[in-house]
């Protein structure tokens, strides 16, 4: 595999994010953040793929606005 340019990785995260229907990543999901785009890319692709959540390891670090500790309504 080739690597990709932060720029590329930026484009592919957001192409994957038009093809991903999940309510966490909806919500929490910060798309102005360049951290992380390795497992972004990875997470997305596994969701797009089909892949629950609870079958891929990194899900939770990528939702990046998620504090566990607030309690949502």
């Amino acid at each position: 595999m080739v690597d990709m340019t932060r720029e590329e990785k930026l484009m592919k995260v957001y192409a994957l994010l038009a093809e991903v229907s999940d309510v966490l990543v909806d919500r929490f999901f910060d798309v102005d953040s360049e951290e992380l785009l390795d497992e972004k890319i990875e997470v997305l692709t596994a969701l797009k793929d089909g892949k629950p959540p609870d079958q891929i390891p990194q899900y939770y670090s990528i939702l990046e606005n998620f504090d566990p500790d607030h309690h949502w309504d």
